[in-house]
């Protein structure tokens, strides 16, 4: 019998504990890749000019031709580099996922997106009404179909769907499109020919047999199937590393998932282990240089030093609904508390099937102070089951990047395709259709009493029913430019069902087709109405219009007035009242956007959410009725505002049950930050466990915790280098604490510092 290995735990903090020194210099490396002042290489930049130019000047006959010939150009040239304590080969370079990225910002679709808007639509979106209409990125394509077919299995699909296509006389444009597919396809091959080749040689020039493993290893995959774990993780990388060239790097939208590692890769390890070719210590060290790849391959943009964007999701259900908590599962999230790095991200889901000791190992990790999601199946597969997917769909589903959710391989999902700040729409409102700041006119709206607190909140739902509609009709124009003018052939070859209909994933091929709306600022909204009710309907402490003018004045002269707003009841405190219209807001919001469909035929769905967007949204307004100034932050996710939330953590948990979160799929969070002492002891975060356990019994979507408490976040400000290695969740992406900005570490002090007792 096989001792028990206790579930790992890492005090939040304390730096890495890489398992071998091979793993310990290869995270060296990545860390100080971070901060290297570096140039771009002139041969990094011309190639990816030629393969600007090789686009622009074929996407006239083809997008996706050009976007594979482009490609096979980056293939063809790129540099090969090695790191000899990297055991997967791939782009070592940082700077070799950002070459096809001119080629994105240069496309047809690029070229005419400045001219879709105008008129009204340009006024909402420049007065931060609604805004982003991004549609790249955040999205989770099945590079684990590589596993099981090799790049072979997945031509043969191609081949027979193009021959069927040429018989069948289906347009010279779904047949340039296979043809891209297959390009894309041998652009894989041709990479990993080149990576095999440049380790033979290294192993003929050094005698190092680990090259000669390398070597063999890559003449075999991606173009077959994967027979162990090792060959597995490398095949897998090097897929999901040319997709993210091919989509141009983290820049545009955000990065690309890597899906449930856990599920997909549990069979290679089993046999291995089983057959006795893998210790569990090896696998340990594999999964830590795995994970160490996705940390460098999105750098060198202007957040390259804390957020790749790139997650993978574990635990949860399998698609027939068991339990999918696993051996493997808990080795990952030890390999990633080992490394202690600020991506890539591991979400863990959370379903009522998990036995004790994956709840203990959840909670293990959590407290390790990285603060990556936790997300509610309870939650979330109805969720997915309310907004079409099939039941062996939404038990698959995961957290795609920061806060989204998706279902792996099945889905051309949009989720950042646009925001609304719903406390602005408030603004506009109050004021006539005015923005307080300078006054410009955004919708002819009169200026009225209302007739009540009642007239108040159904005039709010009919104008946020108008935004939502206008923001709807805005993404779906985006969405029609994106599906004549891009394409992505080889992310759709591992997208189900692109290849079966002979469609990109830009073009509506997927499974599914889905598009995010983002509704932002909704703890000022509902602490500013609930505010209004009590001093301006219930108090009768000032009419509305004099409300009305303390907000166009920032409230100077107007403190007394302040004050009575500042001391209505708050959301995070489990008030009757903030819950109750959180509730009624939520579900108004909700069925606004119901029946919408989109440009690829498939759904809208909303998040409520803001990531770091509360700062220039808080920027554009005025002051707002919940009692803070013109241009101050708005509360960020679904946080309380700071220093409100007096009840302790539960409580907050409880206000937020009050919402309905199954209808917004697109994802939610809440951000808590806790007393490190929690995670002192096993007591401690075993309580922690059960306090997560609450979290999936009232029906909250996701939480994400920091654990650093007060004192040492300000020791850290002033003094950065007595704690290098203090990380924090900060929206969608952890980070070290010193290397955020002042504006981020405001705003990580800011939240209340959460008891070590739960």
């Amino acid at each position: 019998m096989k001792p028990e290995i206790i579930p790992y735990h890492r005090p939040p903090g304390s730096g890495p504990d890489c398992s071998t020194a091979r793993s310990a210099a290869l995270r060296q490396r990545r860390l100080d890749m971070a901060y290297a002042k570096r140039e771009e290489p002139e041969e990094y930049r011309a190639i990816a000019r030629q393969a600007a130019d090789i686009l622009r000047r074929e996407e006239v006959w083809s997008p996706a031709l050009a976007r594979a010939r482009a490609m096979a150009h980056v293939v063809d040239r790129a540099p090969v580099e090695m790191d000899p304590d990297s055991i997967f080969a791939g782009g070592e370079d940082p700077f070799f996922y950002n070459l096809m990225l001119p080629a994105l910002r240069e496309d047809r679709y690029a070229r005419i997106n400045p001219s879709l808007f105008s008129g009204h639509e340009r006024d909402c979106i420049d007065s931060g009404v609604f805004s982003g209409v991004c549609l790249e990125g955040h999205i989770t394509p099945g590079c684990d179909r590589i596993l099981d077919l090799g790049t072979e299995g997945l031509r043969g699909q191609a081949r027979a769907r193009l021959e069927a296509a040429r018989r069948g006389g289906e347009g010279e444009a779904r047949i340039r499109w296979l043809e891209a597919v297959l390009l894309s396809l041998d652009n894989v091959d041709r990479w990993a020919g080149r990576l095999r080749d440049a380790c033979a040689a290294r192993h003929a020039e050094t005698g190092d047999p680990e090259y000669g493993l390398r070597a063999e290893i890559l003449d075999r995959v991606p173009r077959l199937p994967a027979r162990t774990l090792r060959e597995a993780l490398q095949s897998h990388w090097l897929v999901h590393a040319l997709i993210t060239v091919e989509m141009g790097g983290c820049g545009p939208g955000g990065g690309i998932g890597f899906g449930r590692p856990d599920q997909y890769l549990l069979p290679f390890y089993q046999q291995d282990t089983r057959e006795g070719r893998l210790t569990r210590a090896q696998a340990l060290e594999w999964l830590e240089l795995f994970l160490l790849n996705f940390t460098h391959n999105d750098y060198y943009i202007f957040h390259q030093m804390f957020t790749p964007g790139t997650q993978g999701s574990l635990g949860g259900v399998t698609p027939a609904g068991a339990d999918a908590f696993n051996e493997l599962s808990e080795l990952l999230l030890e390999a990633s508390a080992r490394v202690q790095m600020p991506a890539p991200y591991l979400s863990i889901r959370l379903n009522r099937r998990m036995p004790a000791r994956a709840r203990r190992a959840v909670a293990n990790y959590v407290s390790s102070g990285l603060g990556f999601p936790v997300v509610n199946d309870g939650v979330l597969i109805p969720a997915m089951l309310k907004h079409g997917r099939s039941l062996a769909d939404a038990n698959d589903y995961i957290c795609s990047c920061c806060y989204e959710n998706t279902i792996p391989g099945r889905e051309a999902f949009h989720p950042s395709a646009s925001w609304i700040n719903s406390a602005m729409v408030l603004e506009l409102l109050l004021n006539g259709g005015r923005r307080l700041l300078g006054g410009k006119a955004v919708y002819d709206l009169p200026e009225a009493d209302f007739g009540g607190f009642e007239g108040l909140v159904e005039g709010y739902l009919d104008l946020f029913g108008r935004v939502m509609g206008e923001n709807i009709n805005a993404c779906n124009r985006a969405d029609r430019a994106q599906q004549d003018n891009r394409a992505l052939p080889l992310m759709s070859a591992f997208i189900d069902d692109c290849i079966a209909r002979g469609m990109d994933m830009a073009d509506g091929g997927a499974r599914y087709n889905l598009t995010g709306v983002i509704v932002s600022g909704f703890p000022n909204l509902v602490n500013s109405l609930v505010a209004i009710q009590d001093v301006v309907y219930g108090g009768k402490a000032a009419s509305l219009a004099e409300l009305v003018q303390a907000l166009r004045d920032d409230f100077e002269g107007h403190g007394a007035l302040r004050d009575r707003l500042l001391a209505a009841p708050k959301w995070g405190n489990d008030a009757d009242r903030t819950g109750a219209l959180a509730r009624r807001l939520t579900d108004a919001m909700h069925r606004s956007a119901q029946a919408a469909v989109n440009a690829r035929g498939g759904r809208f769905q909303l998040a409520l959410y803001s990531f770091v967007a509360n700062h220039h949204m808080g920027r554009a307004m005025g002051a707002s009725a919940d009692g803070r100034r013109a241009g101050e932050f708005l509360t960020r996710n679904m946080n309380p505002a700071w220093g409100t939330d007096r009840r302790g953590p539960t409580e907050v948990l409880r206000s937020l049950a009050a919402i309905d979160f199954t209808q917004f799929p697109n994802g939610s969070s809440l951000d808590l930050r806790f007393d490190p002492a929690l995670a002192a002891n096993q007591e401690g975060r075993d309580a922690l466990g059960d306090f997560l356990a609450g979290m999936e019994e009232l029906g909250v979507m996701q939480v994400q915790l920091t654990f650093a408490d007060t004192k040492t976040l300000l020791e850290a400000r002033a003094h950065p280098e007595r704690h290098p290695h203090l990380m924090v969740k900060v929206a969608g992406y952890s980070a070290r604490f010193a290397d955020l900005g002042e504006e981020e570490k405001d705003e990580i002090i800011g939240r209340t510092q959460q008891g070590a007792r739960l």
